[in-house]
């Protein structure tokens, strides 16, 4: 019975340790040392050792540490997209515990990054695992989707067509391979594997070289790769080190498998193509040649006991995984000293090695990030990370030196697969040494392309239907020919025919699209996205019977089950309602459109329009210069026989009811933003950007001052212009929440952390004192763009409601309800994407006063107010403490503060506490107040004793608490102390013990007890003869700023004390003089005087 969704989830999640665990303990050992437990836990406090001391990681446990030390430990050999699959598996781990329902969808993204993930830090085998669950839910998905396939009937995404006489669909000239018709692949399958090529478990297509070389198209740049590799091998010439460097998807892995399946077992002149290659050149490839393969994703530095398993004995390092590939037992022995203690073998013994077992053919994948992985860690079997570098080096020279040996290896071009500083260095030093040495590679070009996505995708076409293909390019060729002035400069050329040519039956306008458009997106992978993508197209035309004598990109289905997720998969889910509703399917508006026009019906018209025009600017929606020209979409749509004036009367009516499509000096797009009303677009689009910046920022501080529930933050602080605006005094947490200004982009040098770095030292041209009361929300930099256009069509559409109200707009009345509509909707769009861009906190920390002070920034989800979610971010990590326990206060003053002093005075700690970012940030005065008040309320003696204050000439402490004073009011003041312990003790009030009943002697007490009546001695106690005051007065000047809190904190620190006093008397008189330059007026005078007779002010003037 198939497993469910969320059984599939809670599977891998159980996998993870396996694979996590030994990376995050070295990791842990690397940055904080052996005694990492501890430090850990003291992070962590609600977490605890096991009664046999062992610290047990389970995944919960894993995720934090991941998430919460990630600055501390890992963020220099992953990168921010592992952080991000991090951050994406606590929350479903958080889900699963919560019984959170998941689809197939949701199950395959979370096993794919927990795929990733383990991938990222070498956990080669635990990878492979999730990686087979995942297929499996794919493979569930898919039976699920076919079902619903045959129930849709009435929604099919069949187009109709009427071509020319005599050409018949491409479907009855060319057949997709078995895998792509039925739709029985997986993505993953597109993605050559060279680790499971070796062990033999990869997919047959990559696995048989038979297989793979009739499905590899030789590209001008793999034939001379091959053609050289053959020469080195035969020691007659050829370059004897290649790097392979591309983007992702460029084909590096597929050309190391070339060479690798051409040194194998298998004849070259057995493999299709290859023959032919190196026999023009009369070139052969010599017999049992020796081959290693080492990819740094298989296996990870510490995978000691993985590399046992699958060499049957230990080995630690690649140079010791090299020698065993090459030449067994024998040649390992050669090497086995270096392997042991981890040190690099010079070239020599290297150059020794490679003629023992020449021809060798050497295939190292993903070097990168095997050696991120070692970055700035030490004693590892592996070797350090300079150790495996001096191996490199060594590696080329003795290549180099030795005639029959060949190394490829392959570096990656973007920096999704560099990684973080580990990576980059690691590229750093291996482009440095390869440089010297290495010969160049020519990837695919666009045009090869072609050729490899359809040896991939499709059967070889039979020859007695060759002439419908000839056919077909001869009556495309003949209607561009024809119809100049009709489509794009070029398209009646020789070369376009012969572009015609190698990418059928697919068009290359399409080819192209994908290419430019779409290749542009960072998450699509050239050829292996062409790949993805054509593959679920195929499919869903191969199944629904489509009648195109050519794929077009009018005939791509967009709305199917297969297609549109994988649309998605690179765009902003946004994008699935248009589609829905403007592009394409049973239920949008090119459909609807054609349905209420015979003419157009006949063709599908609209609907290919429609489609067209996606698929040629969705991935530029938001970039200008968009658009496809009248020429431009009849290219991916017009079939020979088709009238062109058909698909402009489409384009027309498209242009005048979609919803979604814009269009401007004769060019068409889709966007994610409606054009219901041109008016209100262009003076979207007039607005200065500086206008809507301030536009922002009001609305921003109206939300910020509107949320009820501030947290734990005592004032907060909203866009200020400059840092004199951030005022720089004791007392509570101060939120600033940093204007539009100043985006943050996760990264140390945004405009963000600019402004932070101002604000946190300076106020004005004065240096900050108090650095630890601050905190940081900012913007995303990403959200800014969606939230200045939302910004801008709410200042829009209020100003058409505005010249429509007041008539310098003529517009009826459904438009002008209509207008106002748009308005109200545009506002709550400004609104839900303010929120949603205000959702960095950065705060600042440091380990010791000796340690440069550095920042964290964490995302901070919103629904609940931006302000109570970064407060409970804060006090999660440890970052603000509503409360502190004593013993905790003690350490940190037994750290940094009492340096044997005997008593510290609680007004010079507050200061420290608001002044020093290593000392722990308090919530306000009353965390301390209760931390001190804990200290002293216990039966016994806690770690420190509280004094109303210390008479030096004396050497004595006034009102000693140490135990049993719960009661007792704690004030920080000039003169209240915190006392040392052993120090209290020492001067303890002594007591009078009365005498016990009955016989015997009286037990000691902790003082000597004076004989029958008399005077206490003198002692440290008050003295009786001291008359005790009567009378309190005092004046307080309070912010103008943030009175009521300041008047709270009188009320309840002076005000509250004395009330509560038997016979007190209290009189409290509040005077306020305000001086307002620019004067006030009648009504603010009005206002200002009937205010105070309603309070019973029995003084008031105005001069």
């Amino acid at each position: 019975m198939a497993k469910s969704a969320r059984q599939a989830v809670f599977e891998g999640m159980e996998l993870l340790p396996k694979g996590l665990q030994p990376f995050v303990i070295q990791r842990l050992e690397a940055a904080m040392g052996k005694g990492w437990p501890q430090d850990v836990i003291s992070r962590f406090p609600e977490w605890r050792a096991e009664q046999n001391g062992k610290f047990n990681l389970d995944t919960q446990k894993l995720l934090k540490i991941l998430e919460r030390l990630w600055n501390d430990a890992f963020r220099d050999v992953l990168d921010r997209s592992h952080r991000s699959m991090v951050n994406e598996l606590v929350e479903v781990r958080n889900k699963l515990a919560h019984d959170g329902k998941f689809s197939y969808d949701d199950a395959e993204r979370a096993l794919d990054s927990m795929r990733r993930l383990l991938e990222a830090v070498s956990a080669g085998q635990s990878a492979d695992e999730i990686s087979k669950m995942r297929d499996t839910i794919l493979r569930t998905k898919f039976s699920e989707l076919v079902r619903n396939e045959e129930r849709k009937k009435t929604q099919t995404s069949t187009i109709t067509t009427e071509t020319v006489s005599g050409l018949i669909p491409w479907r009855e000239v060319v057949e997709p391979h078995q895998d792509v018709a039925t739709g029985d692949f997986q993505q993953a399958e597109f993605a050559a594997d060279l680790a499971k090529v070796h062990n033999g478990s990869a997919p047959s297509e990559y696995r048989d070289p038979k297989e793979f070389f009739a499905r590899t198209y030789l590209t001008d740049g793999l034939s001379a790769l091959v053609k050289g590799a053959a020469k080195r091998l035969s020691g007659q010439s050829g370059d004897p080190v290649v790097e392979l460097q591309t983007n992702f998807g460029g084909g590096k892995t597929h050309s190391m498998l070339a060479l690798y399946h051409m040194a194998g077992e298998t004849s070259a002149s057995d493999l299709p193509g290859l023959d032919q290659l190196l026999s023009r050149d009369g070139l052969s490839v010599p017999k049992n040649i020796n081959r290693a393969v080492l990819v740094g994703t298989s296996t990870g530095p510490s995978d000691v006991n993985q590399r046992a398993a699958d060499y049957g004995r230990p080995i630690n390092t690649t140079w010791g995984e090299l020698a065993f590939q090459l030449g067994g037992e024998e040649v390992y022995k050669m090497i086995a000293d270096h392997d042991a203690k981890g040190i690099a073998p010079g070239s020599n013994l290297l150059e020794a090695i490679f003629n023992k077992c020449s021809p060798c053919l050497i295939l190292i994948d993903e070097w990168v990030a095997y050696l991120r992985q070692i970055y700035k860690i030490e004693g590892l079997p592996s070797g350090s990370f300079d150790a495996n570098l001096s191996f490199v080096q060594s590696l080329t020279e003795a290549v180099k030196a030795s005639p029959q040996t060949l190394l490829v290896a392959s570096l990656p071009a973007s920096q999704i697969e560099v990684g973080g500083e580990g990576g980059q260095e690691a590229l750093s030093r291996l482009k440095q040494t390869f440089s010297r040495v290495e010969s160049s590679w020519r990837p695919a070009s666009q045009e090869e392309s072609y050729e490899i996505v359809r040896r991939r995708l499709f059967k070889e076409i039979p020859s007695e239907k060759y002439h419908h293909k000839d056919n077909t390019l001869k009556q495309y060729a003949k209607m561009y020919r024809e119809n100049p002035n009709d489509f794009p400069l070029g398209c009646a050329d020789e070369d376009y025919r012969r572009k015609l040519e190698k990418a059928y039956p697919i068009h290359p306008d399409l080819f192209d699209q994908l290419y430019t458009a779409w290749g542009s997106l960072e998450k699509f992978q050239r050829t292996r996205g062409v790949l993805r993508l054509m593959a679920q197209v195929i499919h869903e035309l191969w199944m629904s019977g489509d009648p195109s004598v050519m794929i077009m990109p009018g005939s791509v289905a967009i709305s199917s089950d297969r297609v549109e997720p994988e649309l998605l998969h690179y765009l902003d889910t946004s994008w699935q309602s248009i589609i829905a509703g403007d592009i394409d399917g049973a239920n949008s508006e090119p459909y609807k459109i054609d349905q209420n026009a015979p003419n157009l019906n006949r063709y599908s018209a609209t609907r290919r329009v429609a489609r067209t025009v996606f698929m040629g600017t969705a991935p530029h929606h938001d970039q200008e210069n968009k658009g496809l020209d009248d020429k431009q979409i009849n290219l991916g749509v017009v079939q020979p026989g088709e009238k062109i004036a058909i698909f402009g009367d489409a384009l027309r009516r498209l242009a005048n009811q979609a919803k979604f499509m814009h269009g401007d000096l004769g060019r068409y797009w889709y966007s994610m933003s409606a054009s219901l009303n041109r008016t209100a677009a262009d003076r979207a689009g007039q607005l200065e950007d500086a206008l809507v910046r301030v536009e922002i920022d009001k609305a921003l501080t109206s939300y910020m001052n509107g949320l009820a529930d501030r947290g734990h933050f005592d004032a907060v602080q909203v866009a200020p212009e400059n840092s004199s605006e951030v005022p720089d005094e004791p007392g509570g947490v101060r939120a600033v929440v940093l204007g539009v200004s100043h985006p943050h982009t996760g990264r140390d040098g945004s405009d963000a952390m600019e402004e932070i770095n101002d604000i946190y030292l300076q106020r004005g041209n004065s240096p900050r004192v108090y650095r630890n009361t601050l905190i940081f929300i900012a913007s995303e930099y990403r959200q800014l763009e969606n939230l200045e256009l939302a910004m801008r069509s709410l200042i829009a559409w209020n100003e058409v409601v505005r010249d429509a109200e007041s008539g310098r707009l003529n517009l009826r009345t459904s438009d002008i309800a209509l207008a106002k509509s748009k308005a109200k909707e545009a506002g709550d769009t400004t609104q839900t994407r303010l929120k949603e861009a205000w959702s960095y906190l950065v705060y600042p920390y440091q380990d010791t006063p000796q340690s440069d002070v550095a920042f964290t920034s964490a995302k901070v989800p919103a629904q609940d107010g931006i302000l109570a979610r970064a407060s409970k971010k804060l006090v999660s990590d440890g970052a603000l403490l509503p409360e502190i326990g004593p013993d905790n206060l003690n350490r940190n003053l037994t750290k940094y503060i009492w340096n044997g002093k005997e008593n510290l005075q609680l007004r010079d700690l507050w200061e420290y506490l608001n002044r020093y970012t290593y000392l722990p940030r308090l919530k306000g005065r009353e965390t301390l107040v209760k931390a001190v008040q804990s200290a002293v309320s216990g039966m016994l003696p806690g770690p420190f004793g509280y004094a109303e204050r210390f008479d030096e000439a004396n050497g004595k402490y006034i009102g000693l608490l140490i135990e049993n004073s719960s009661t007792a009011t704690i004030m920080i003041d000039d003169a209240s102390v915190i006392v040392d312990p052993n120090v209290a003790e020492a001067n303890r009030p002594s007591t009078v013990v009365p005498p016990e009943p009955g016989p015997g002697p009286t037990p000691p007490g902790p003082g000597p007890t004076p004989p029958g009546p008399g005077p206490t001695p003198p002692g440290p106690g008050p003295v009786p003869s001291e008359k005790d005051p009567t009378r309190f007065q005092g004046t307080v000047f309070l912010s103008a700023d943030r009175p009521a809190r300041d008047m709270g904190q009188v009320v309840e620190a002076i005000i509250e004390q004395l009330s509560t006093m038997p016979g007190a008397d209290v009189t409290l008189k509040l005077e306020i003089d305000a001086e307002v330059p620019s004067g006030l007026d009648r009504a603010k005078v009005r206002t200002l005087m009937e205010n105070a007779n309603t309070l019973n002010f029995t003084d008031k003037s105005v001069e």
